[in-house]
């Protein structure tokens, strides 16, 4: 009896882990659906209409330091080949009579996407500015405490012309909403040590052979390219000798995702010349692909996220740093995307620093680009006390704005004992220092 007992609660925990991560599968499918645009992964424009509602802080906790690490708005490709390489392709088929009349519109649409972004790679668009005011505003407006007169304001870009823009959008927000105002603003490569830092060692691991062929398989299941070029060219034995069709859409879907941050965003599309499925396949791809680069792939050893290991630690300094402050202190940091990535893959937050080998799985546990570092995403790390001898300091992490969750244990979520917060990542960075320092010795 025992033993069938045992069986039957295995069983159900098993049948309950297979459902829990269908329904993550599937609420990823509901999410892409509801907007399309969530297909462009790390190029989706995180969503600004509405701040999320907080959780109450607990009794006479209030904030007093807030670190912000935030990736830039929407911009213009910084690879202008994406569009010049299009057109070139489109407008030599379309010379030769070898465009359908889809392919002749989908030539109209790039054309005038090109004219948008000449000149201007990597140049923050108008949607950009605005989500940047946006986004600092909505600050504002939820932890009010934190902006006063008293208050300081440290404002640093890493030396890339989007992140600059970026940052000068977002202070200038806070200046035109609170005066007087104390805040300096830099954009230097000294920024790059914590903000986006280089370890050539780790990034050499992270196409080793075992992963690149393991990428390639993958790709190759989720690539079929035939029906998307038959559509736009009359002529396949033209597409077979004359176009790179697997590169040519690659371009066109990352064009589409970025149709949502240029003017023409709601005047026209490029994702409705892909089907769902294939829409469903580009977007895998990617999201593999960040997954291998920026997040804990056992593929590659899973230590890709460690690259952040500055970064996280400069925030548990900082956090201690301003325990005795007196006044308000707020840390605006702005950095790559994928320097976000990272260091939410490295602090595990809402379980995104998943180990795992199988690319196939990552719908089943949630793991989507788009969630963790779309442009303007950001990570929140908000402190807070009663007063500047409160020994129980709380933080709480905010994801894109959301609450998130940390691998922590917490009986006041999603609020979390300071001090159990830099004891555990403390903890995690001194096993992997460790690690490779006894994989050096050896």
């Amino acid at each position: 009896m025992k033993k069938l007992l045992i069986t039957a609660v295995l069983v159900s925990a098993v049948f309950s882990g297979a459902s829990a991560q269908d329904n993550k599968a599937l609420m990823i499918e509901k999410e892409v659906k509801a907007d399309i645009n969530r297909a462009a992964g790390m190029f989706y424009a995180r969503y600004t209409a509405k701040a999320p509602k907080d959780t109450p802080a607990p009794k006479g906790k209030k904030p007093f330091y807030i670190n912000h690490y935030g990736c830039p708005g929407p911009y213009y490709l910084d690879k202008s080949e994406y569009y010049t390489e299009t057109y070139a392709v489109f407008t030599k088929a379309d010379s030769l009579g070898k465009l359908t009349k889809l392919g002749k519109d989908v030539l109209r649409r790039i054309t005038l996407l090109a004219q948008d972004a000449k000149d201007r790679d990597g140049e923050l668009t108008e949607r950009g500015a605005q989500q940047s005011r946006t986004l600092v505003k909505q600050m504002m407006d939820r932890f009010p405490d934190m902006f006063t007169p008293k208050g300081y304001y440290s404002v640093r870009s890493i030396v890339e012309n989007r992140c600059i823009m970026t940052m000068q959008e977002g202070l200038l927000q806070l200046s035109s909403s609170l005066r007087p105002i104390v805040a300096r603003s830099k954009a230097s490569l000294q920024e790059r040590r914590f903000m986006d830092p280089v370890d050539n060692e780790l990034t050499s691991q992270r196409l080793d052979s075992l992963t690149s062929i393991t990428y390639e398989r993958f790709t190759d299941l989720n690539t079929n390219d035939n029906r998307l070029m038959s559509s736009l060219f009359n002529d396949m034995n033209y597409v077979m000798t004359n176009i790179d069709a697997f590169k040519l859409s690659k371009q066109l879907f990352i064009l589409a995702g970025n149709v949502q941050h240029s003017s023409y965003a709601g005047v026209f599309s490029l994702f409705d010349i892909f089907t769902p499925e294939e829409i469903h396949r580009h977007w895998r791809k990617q999201n593999a692909w960040h997954y291998i680069n920026y997040g804990g792939c056992k593929l590659n050893g899973g230590w890709q996220a460690y690259l952040q290991r500055s970064t996280l630690r400069n925030m548990i300094h900082m956090g201690d740093s301003m325990l005795k402050r007196y006044n308000p202190l707020m840390h605006l940091r702005y950095t790559n995307a994928t320097t976000i990535m990272s260091l939410v893959c490295l602090m595990d937050l809402n379980g995104y620093g998943l180990h795992t080998a199988n690319l196939d799985s990552l719908e089943d546990y949630g793991w989507a680009n788009y969630r963790i570092a779309p442009l303007g995403g950001s990570i929140m790390m908000i402190h807070y006390r009663t007063d500047r001898d409160d020994p129980d300091v709380l933080v709480k992490v905010l994801l894109n704005g959301e609450e998130a969750t940390l691998p922590i244990p917490t009986d006041c979520a999603p609020y979390y004992h300071w001090q159990d917060v830099k004891r555990y990542y403390l903890r995690k960075l001194y096993r992997y220092e460790n690690r490779r320092i006894n994989i050096k010795s050896k």
